[in-house]
């Protein structure tokens, strides 16, 4: 990659030369105000730096499209970009005072579309295309694949490393601070609910799940459990929870309406921890919605875990999780792990929802195959780093 530093009066000053020396495929990565001549330090006028970069080897056979980038602080890039739309007064001073809300809307729309078009373009500057190509595998979203490889451009400026193991520890680091807000909300929860309810659509392994996490807190934290299902839909999912119930030395309750699971949690007040299943439904349907809000009508009393299966289309999830909007859903479980190549999701539903995540199941085996989440796990998963877990 070539870089090289311009003065100039202003942006539009800089364009056409930039232009001229790198070609219509230079990024302009970094931009800020300096003073120049004067004698003895007085009478200096204020200039404008502009660091800008091309591909250095003509790697790339797609038609050459000519781009402009938005007069933008490189070293702002990431900030902009996860404020958006709406958060303007966040980022207002990079365009001046005179400049309006609106307009810096109109960049920050300008900017996001530049980085998404170079990243569909493939004409990201080695190793970043390779970066974005495991994006790609992983089947992030392309707006959250944006704020990632904006971030590595960034960094690759201002360190000026293009190895593939220097964008590879920075995307890990990345990725840890994208995902981390979400991870530490459940870590600081340190008090335990009263009962956690499951919810989720229809062979996601909810039982299972529940199973795995009633030996955890047996095993781990000494609890008292105990267990209650509303699945009586399916008489195997009973007998599957009645028999992980056995062999744990659990109660376990069967319930049908809210009179019946608040006699159930009468029965079993004495357990430090209730954990209660409910009937895997098609969720997409709101009648199904509507049947576990009236189960579940004391809210205050039940923290809800929503379980969803990384197997699924990211389409899908985002349907069940707009139809569970009237229900508060404290924390998100993601399954099967073990069952797909590709793992983006994670980042996807935590960037467009802001649910809490707090396990993701690896496997069918009770107690072992679940994770408690940690930011550098889900790191060490988009980059295919995970053989430990």
């Amino acid at each position: 990659m070539r870089l090289k530093t311009y003065v100039v009066n202003n942006i539009s000053e800089a364009m056409p030369i930039i232009k001229k020396d790198l070609g219509t495929e230079a990024l302009i990565l970094n931009t800020k105000k300096v003073k120049r001549g004067g004698f003895l330090g007085f009478f200096q006028k204020e200039k404008m730096e502009v660091i800008a970069a091309v591909e250095s080897k003509p790697v790339r056979k797609h038609p050459k499209k000519e781009v402009s980038f938005p007069p933008l602080k490189a070293m702002e890039l990431k900030e902009t970009l996860a404020k958006g739309e709406e958060g303007p007064s966040t980022t207002s001073s990079l365009y001046g005072d005179a400049n309006s809300n609106v307009e810096l809307i109109h960049e920050l729309k300008h900017l996001k579309q530049f980085i998404m078009r170079v990243m569909e373009d493939d004409r990201l500057p080695e190793p970043l295309a390779g970066m974005n190509q495991q994006f790609l595998k992983q089947e992030i979203s392309p707006q959250v694949r944006s704020e990632l490889i904006s971030s590595l451009m960034i960094k690759v400026e201002k360190s000026g490393e293009f190895t593939a193991a220097q964008i590879k520890k920075a995307a890990k680091e990345e990725i840890i601070k994208l995902i981390n807000e979400y991870v530490k909300k459940v870590v600081t929860n340190q008090k335990d609910p009263k009962v956690i309810c499951f919810i989720g659509p229809t062979g996601v392994g909810k039982t299972t799940t529940i199973a795995k996490i009633a030996a955890d807190y047996m095993l781990t934290k000494d609890k008292q459990v105990g267990l209650i299902t509303s699945d009586t839909y399916r008489i195997a999912a009973v007998e599957q929870l009645k028999t992980y119930g056995s062999i744990l030395n659990i109660p376990v309750r069967v319930v049908d309406t809210f009179k019946e699971l608040t006699g159930a949690m009468e029965e079993l007040k004495n357990c430090d921890v209730i954990l209660m299943d409910t009937a895997g439904r098609n969720y997409q349907q709101k009648q199904y919605i509507n049947e576990l809000e009236q189960l579940l009508s004391n809210k205050d009393e039940i923290e809800i875990n929503l379980v969803l299966s990384l197997t699924s289309k990211y389409e899908d999830m985002k349907l069940i999780i707009d139809n569970f909007q009237s229900i508060k859903m404290e924390q998100l479980i993601l399954t099967k792990k073990d069952e797909t190549s590709s793992v983006g999701n994670i980042l996807n539903l935590l960037h467009d929802y802001g649910i809490p995540l707090k396990y993701i199941t690896t496997g069918q085996n009770v107690p072992d195959d679940i994770v408690t989440v940690t930011p550098q796990l889900i790191a060490d998963y988009i980059l295919g780093e995970d053989d430990y877990a």
